[in-house]
């Protein structure tokens, strides 16, 4: 028996309503970022509830960024709250998000990303792309952890190419929400390793070429392999 075990506590539903009206204020634009919260006694008589629910709403919202406590004088929202809630909210999107809808956008952003990298990469960002992609030939029949991991940073390393910092963001947190699920089942299919090789081979040279059709087409052509995967996945669970 594992020492210091304690039973977990469950979702107090008060407190996580109190949360989301805050929330829904500031989304609503009844609070702006600098606004002085009102007081604890003050929401604890509008929503009508008791001040530890109240307490844990507050703490949880500092916790998150969203308001700040200024000693003797209150809570406020912070300059930035607008911002951090929309960021909440994206990676409240992506985790709700079904296996078709994470592909479909994935695969608009990719496809997007790689025609601009075919036209703006670097050397310097080619030749990355080509370290990744010769340890991934070389490891693909023997090392399947290193394998996806130099295919990660390639897609990532890629997607930094098209110099775009909101496709990049975009991207990354649509490829880190679906890779998991789909190196799952990719492991099960070992002759989609040289296909991906291929592909990859062929992006890196359209990238040299500053082809961005043939890149794109590509980007599009591995995706299929993803997208079958976490089909295939997906099936399998509901089965």
């Amino acid at each position: 028996m594992i020492d210091n075990l304690s039973p977990l506590r469950k979702p107090n539903k008060i407190t996580e309503i109190i949360t989301d009206k805050i929330r829904q204020m500031i989304e609503e634009g009844v609070l702006k970022p600098g606004d002085k919260l009102p007081t604890e006694k003050e929401l604890c008589e509008g929503f009508g509830v008791g001040r530890s629910s109240v307490r844990e709403a507050l703490q949880g919202l500092e916790y998150m960024g969203l308001i700040e406590s200024r000693p003797g004088v209150g809570r406020f929202l912070s300059s930035d709250s607008d911002v951090l809630l929309k960021s909440e909210n994206w990676r409240f999107t992506l985790d709700k998000a079904s296996a078709f809808e994470l592909m479909e956008a994935r695969r608009i952003l990719e496809v997007s990303a790689v025609e601009l990298a075919a036209e703006r990469a670097s050397d310097e960002v080619i030749k990355r792309l080509k370290e990744l992609l010769g340890v991934m030939e070389k490891v693909m029949d023997s090392d399947m952890d290193l394998f996806f991991d130099k295919e990660l940073q390639f897609h990532l390393t890629l997607a930094g190419a098209c110099q775009n910092s909101v496709l990049v963001d975009l991207i990354n947190g649509v490829i880190h929400r679906v890779t998991k699920d789909s190196e799952r089942f990719l492991r099960t299919l070992p002759y989609t390793f040289s296909r991906t090789v291929e592909q990859f081979q062929t992006i890196v040279r359209a990238l040299e070429e500053g082809d961005p059709v043939l890149a794109g087409q590509k980007m599009d052509e591995h995706l299929d392999l993803v997208r079958y995967a976490l089909g295939k996945d997906e099936e399998g669970v509901s089965e």
